[in-house]
């Protein structure tokens, strides 16, 4: 069935924002004929995810204000990855900037598409390894943030008890957890 499925037709396209995000709106004919319009954000745009894991067994996170939301939430270090730039590269500026981090190791995990429904981001989470501060966070005007270190055994309470409510951070638990368990870093 899925194979004699046509896709949808682009009658047009038009930006509606170009900045911070770009954001367009597309007529499109469908597989079954109708006309609609959707409005999303096109890609390719990554972000990537950072889970840093010092070798005592802790982690660093941010405690971050989103405005959205408007609330504090905790987060693992995160951001867009720059044009030009590789992921890994974006991942290692992200520790650095946001919680004065270098790690030894990153271990790429599943990437996903966090809200595919009006997006084409593509989210690029990282177990990094070896993780220690080396200075102080550099961050953009606009970031509201706190750097902390937390146990993993905490981080994964937290996550269970339904405490991490920045739905990015909970799969790069999830993902990371069997990887930190092989390493014998969390039981």
């Amino acid at each position: 069935m899925l194979g004699t499925v046509k896709p949808w037709k682009r009658l047009s396209i038009e930006d509606l924002v170009r900045e911070p995000v770009r954001i367009v709106r597309e007529r499109l004919l469908t597989h079954s004929g109708s006309e609609i319009t959707y409005i999303y954000r096109p890609g390719p745009v990554e972000a990537v995810f950072v889970l840093p894991v010092t070798p005592a067994g802790t982690a660093f996170f941010v405690h971050q204000y989103r405005h959205p939301t408007g609330k504090f939430l905790l987060e693992v270090p995160a951001g867009k990855v720059d044009e030009g730039e590789t992921p890994e590269a974006a991942a290692r500026r992200e520790l650095l900037e946001e919680v004065g981090a270098e790690v030894q190791e990153l271990v790429p995990l599943p990437p996903f598409h966090p809200q595919p429904s009006f997006n084409a981001v593509v989210f690029r989470p990282y177990l990094a390894l070896g993780a220690r501060r080396v200075a102080e966070p550099d961050l953009e005007g606009s970031e509201l943030l706190t750097p902390l270190e937390l146990p993993l055994s905490e981080a994964y309470r937290r996550l269970e008890a339904g405490e991490i409510e920045d739905g990015s951070t909970a799969l790069t638990l999830f993902y990371a957890r069997p990887r930190l368990s092989a390493r014998g870093l969390l039981d």
